[in-house]
This record gives structure tokens, C-alpha cells and sequence, in this order.
């Protein structure tokens, strides 16, 4: 699933998406391409496919679940080398 992000983003204006919002939503499913709404040249919203929401959405889990991984991995080895460290405060932890 490494494809997902090949294309470059479509930009279009507020008032852009406003008038033409059909030709808009139908380029969209065609092209496959996030579309970037920008209001005054600042970003207001990003338009995506279900396909490429839905892939985007997979790809944050899929890292949630190598980082929980890992989490428990440097947390199994610290254990294992008596490297653990008690805490009495929430305090402790960020100090």
C-alpha cells in the first residue's frame, strides 16, 4: 500500500468548491488526488476519496501498533535488566 500518496494534491478556493461542487466531487473520484480547499491562500479543509481515507486511516493504526510494539519491547528489556524505576508521583515522571 505504499501507492497511496504518488499524487500531488488538487487545490481549489472556498468559493471555487462552492460554484462548481459536482465537477469538483466527480474529478475527485476520477483523479484519486486529495483535494485542498483554501480559503484566503490558508488551508481549510482536505476532500479525500473513501479509498484514500480508508488507506490513511490503516496506515496510523498500522504505526499506532509498531510504536505500542516497541513500547512494550524497550519496556520487556528494562524489565529483564532490572532497569525499571519506581515511581511515587506523576511528578517523577517528568522530572
Amino acid at each position: 500500500m505504499n501507492n497511496f500518496y504518488p499524487y500531488i494534491p488538487e487545490f481549489v478556493s472556498v468559493s471555487d468548491l462552492q460554484r462548481n461542487y459536482p465537477l469538483l466531487l466527480k474529478n475527485l473520484r476520477t483523479s484519486k488526488k486529495p483535494l485542498l480547499v483554501l480559503k484566503k491562500n490558508d488551508l481549510e479543509a482536505v476532500i479525500l476519496t473513501p479509498d484514500l481515507y480508508q488507506q490513511l486511516v490503516e496506515k496510523a493504526r498500522e504505526y499506532e501498533e509498531k510504536e505500542a510494539f516497541l513500547a512494550i519491547k524497550a519496556y520487556n528489556k528494562e524489565k529483564k535488566e532490572k532497569k525499571l524505576k519506581k515511581m511515587r508521583s506523576v511528578k517523577e515522571l517528568f522530572s
